[in-house]
């Protein structure tokens, strides 16, 4: 559906002011050049989590900008999985970097959350963790919005929130009405405007609860055969969740597991992320045909909600 502009209140001007002047005090970056994207700005930005004595837990997170832009341009919230941002040399996953490389060229900026490294957490996949994404991470979201719509470059009100796996569980949690992001506080300055789930975990009745809706547009995409973060139990979720009006766009592709837009990435099982509990070993590949269409379906919902 088409967005239509937000224009700032005089409240909001002046939280958002406000806000920009501590963040700017705040945040640390240094320039890092990664190949075939735009410069890359490391950044230490706070979260809307608190630590023990009540301050900002700060949290890292990489900013790419769009190429060439001549004015404030969209810009799209990236939450990873519950393996982290990091591959096991330390470079920036290759599925977030393939998705911020085709943003940056359609002249989106990027800024990508890590969640866990910043709190010295590393894998959650296996046995869980205490970065929950129904708590510390949709503050990490809401953190990485108010940044965004503090500095220049960026229009704020044209900022979407996009999540794979535990991260598409987190975007669940953020953009629903018991979110610990959108507090009234928080809420001055614009939303969302759009969300993009990948296989989400969590997404089904018994973890969002009976009552949950978002008025944000949300596409959501899955595969038939994950067998990680189950495409039914999502389904039956959507279903009731869309006949009370939620505004969500759903496809489940058939033949697809876990992971099936990361680019050239083998069919596998991943014995190493088995569910101590339940004994599921996960599997995860991309799936070329699903991977093409989900391209293709986000590109559009996007360039509907940014108006392009």
């Amino acid at each position: 559906m088409p967005a239509t502009s937000l224009p700032f209140t005089a409240r909001a001007s002046h939280a958002v002011a406000s806000l920009a002047i501590a963040l700017m005090a705040m945040s640390a970056f240094s320039l890092v050049w990664t190949g075939n994207a735009e410069a890359q700005e490391k950044l230490s930005i706070p979260s809307l989590d608190k630590d023990a004595n009540g301050a900002p837990v700060m949290i890292d997170a990489y900013l790419f900008r769009a190429a060439n832009a001549q004015e404030p341009t969209p810009a799209v919230v990236f939450m990873h999985g519950c393996n982290g941002m990091f591959s096991r040399k330390g470079t920036i996953d290759r599925r977030e970097l393939d998705w911020a490389h085709r943003f940056n060229a359609q002249g989106y900026a990027v800024l990508m959350v890590d969640s866990f490294t910043s709190r010295g957490q590393g894998s959650e996949c296996a046995k869980g963790g205490p970065v929950r994404p129904w708590e510390e991470r949709p503050r990490d979201a809401y953190g990485a919005l108010r940044y965004l719509q503090s500095i220049p470059g960026i229009r704020p009100d044209r900022i979407a929130l996009m999540g794979w796996s535990h991260g598409g569980g987190t975007t669940l949690f953020a953009i629903g009405p018991k979110s610990p992001g959108r507090t009234q506080d928080a809420m001055a300055a614009p939303d969302f405007v759009a969300a993009v789930a990948f296989y989400p975990g969590w997404c089904n009745a018994r973890a969002q609860g009976a009552n949950w809706s978002t008025k944000i547009p949300l596409l959501l995409l899955t595969g038939a055969e994950d067998v990680w973060t189950k495409a039914a139990p999502c389904d039956a979720f959507v279903k009731d969740v869309t006949a009370q009006g939620a505004p969500i766009t759903f496809r489940i592709y058939q033949g697809a597991y876990h992971d099936f837009d990361y680019p050239n990435l083998p069919v596998r099982s991943r014995p190493e992320f088995t569910n101590p509990k339940t004994h599921v070993v996960p599997i995860t590949g991309t799936q070329p045909e699903a991977r093409d269409d989900a391209i293709k379906r986000v590109t559009e919902f996007l360039a509907t909600a940014f108006g392009k």
